[in-house]
């Protein structure tokens, strides 16, 4: 396989356990699954963007050296929307709420044996 397509596979598969985290966080009853969940989304939604970003700049390099300008502003601009899609996820994260993530970190904690002193 090229490994431009495996760039490809990559971030679509990385992108389709982020949206089948997500879907299972939105109807879920358990707050705590939920917000895992979503963060989970998040963070693979974000590393995989970096990571197509990443790959979108070199194979850009790679192109143009080759002397093929098109395409490579064609991956440079496909490199920008995988950061953009990082941002997106990032602010959806943030977005989760102070509150929610405060919680579940509280709960997480107090059952690994950290509970907080009052």
């Amino acid at each position: 396989m090229h490994p431009f397509l495996r760039n490809v596979v990559i971030g679509l598969v990385g992108l389709l356990i982020a949206a089948g985290l997500s879907t299972m966080a939105i109807p879920g009853d358990d707050s705590g699954l939920s917000v895992a969940a979503m963060l989970a989304s998040s963070l693979i939604a974000v590393g995989i963007g970096i990571f197509l970003f990443v790959q979108g700049w070199i194979w850009s390099q790679r192109a143009y050296r080759n002397r093929s300008v098109g395409l490579s502003v064609a991956i440079a601009v496909g490199g920008g929307l995988m950061i953009l899609l990082s941002a997106v996820a990032l602010a959806g994260l943030l977005a989760i709420g102070d509150a929610p993530m405060r919680e579940f970190a509280q709960r997480a904690l107090r059952r690994l044996g950290f509970a907080r002193r009052a």
